[in-house]
């Protein structure tokens, strides 16, 4: 088994922590992370590369358990975008750029990542229920059409 340094483990543990602390600010304020105001002119771009990839609903999100990172990939799988610890990394076909980003921006981003994931787990739950409600609907249709033949 691999060893993990130290400054892994406390990158790590930090993360946990931001995820930990939004979500408990999330439940007492009932209010959202706010974007940071003063950005440098990378991580501005940065952050608008990240959010438009996010919002686009053909894009594919992927979170990491062990490390917390988070990865997206554009529909076409021409871009991709990972948030790491105090880092946004962008790749495209061509090139690849990391950009170091404060901690308040990694925060706003982690919140808005793991905002757009829950709507889309609970978009595809929903679908998912809808498809076993519709299920049952037509198997008891059919069960009460079968009872009428056999009366008849």
């Amino acid at each position: 088994m691999k060893k993990t340094p130290f400054k892994a483990k406390l990158t790590r543990a930090k993360r946990i922590f931001r995820i930990i602390y939004l979500k408990v600010v999330r439940s007492f304020k009932n209010s959202k992370v706010k974007k940071p105001s003063k950005l440098s002119d990378a991580e501005s771009t940065a952050c608008e590369i990240f959010l438009t990839i996010l919002h686009n609903k053909d894009s594919k999100l992927y979170y990491d358990i062990q490390t917390q990172e988070c990865y997206i990939s554009s529909g076409d799988k021409t871009l991709f975008v990972f948030l790491e610890a105090n880092n946004v990394k962008i790749i495209n076909s061509v090139f690849g750029y990391d950009v170091h980003v404060k901690g308040e921006l990694e925060s706003y981003l982690l919140e808005k990542f793991i905002t757009e994931m829950g709507k889309r787990r609970n978009a595809f739950k929903n679908e998912v229920l809808s498809k076993i409600n519709h299920s049952l609907d037509s198997t008891l249709t059919r069960i009460k059409d079968s009872d009428l033949k056999y009366k008849s």
